[in-house]
């Protein structure tokens, strides 16, 4: 038996990088995938990879609550139940400070932390109906450690971080179990594009690993691992906990 036999597990940014290792994972320890993504063409190619009993996949834009909304609505609606939602999707912001317009925080912040809060709004009263449910989001590294130039990418994720805190609190005696992976640099194209848009990106790639005690960057597979066991294997006493998979930089 899988350790997620059954289970309904909701991912966003599940057609590549951690969302994609994580989907892959899950759906081999049995679960039933509902994968969300705004790149429909990347998330169709997978409904030929997957077992169509076990997988759905549903493009959209959650950066609108009625997005949000809707995207529960579907899941729920396919399967009768949603068991875990891993909010998984995430885009990166890379800029001075002083050149950041409104319309690109807005837009970060829509996709980092709104789509969190809103589909967390919209998917625990059906988990409080069906009396259990988890709830993974994910953070970052630069959450706990600051960065320069990574100003409205630190701020959404540390939004997520105490956003999450906060609600584990909340429900911490519903039968909701509420968790947060941080990853630190991951070999994902997400990761790709900033190396793609320095000056000279091999020299971007080699000096990021230069910050790593481990001496290379972590794979999605790694963090998928870390959510698994949030998903499936962690105590109830485990509620708003952060777990690190940064391969110790933010020790430094």
């Amino acid at each position: 038996m899988g350790r997620l036999d059954g289970k309904v597990v909701l991912i966003t940014g599940v057609a590549s990088g951690i969302g994609l290792a994580t989907a892959r994972l899950f759906h081999q320890e049995g679960a039933v995938i509902f994968g969300v993504d705004r790149d429909a063409k990347a998330g169709m190619k997978l409904t030929q990879e997957f077992a169509a009993k076990r997988w759905t996949f549903h493009s959209a834009d959650l950066t609108t609550e009625a997005a949000c909304q809707s995207t529960i609505e579907q899941c729920h609606n396919t399967y009768g139940r949603i068991d875990v939602l891993y909010n998984n999707a995430g885009i990166a912001s890379y800029a001075p400070f002083l050149e950041i317009e409104a319309s690109a925080l807005e837009n970060v912040f829509a996709v980092n932390f709104m789509s969190v809060f809103y589909l967390c709004q919209q998917v625990i009263p059906k988990m409080l109906a069906q009396g259990e449910g988890r709830i993974i989001n994910t953070t970052s590294e630069l959450a706990i450690v600051a960065q320069p130039l990574y100003t409205a990418y630190c701020a959404t994720k540390g939004a997520v971080m105490s956003f999450t805190r906060a609600l584990a609190l909340e429900y911490a005696q519903s039968n909701l179990q509420i968790n947060m992976v941080c990853p630190g640099p991951i070999e994902t194209p997400l990761l790709q594009t900033e190396f793609d848009a320095a000056t000279d990106p091999k020299a971007a790639f080699d000096a990021g690993i230069a910050t790593m005690p481990i001496g290379r960057y972590g794979q999605p597979e790694e963090v998928a691992k870390v959510t698994l066991f949030l998903a499936s294997d962690a105590p109830q006493l485990m509620q708003g906990t952060a777990i690190v998979v940064d391969g110790a930089k933010t020790i430094l």
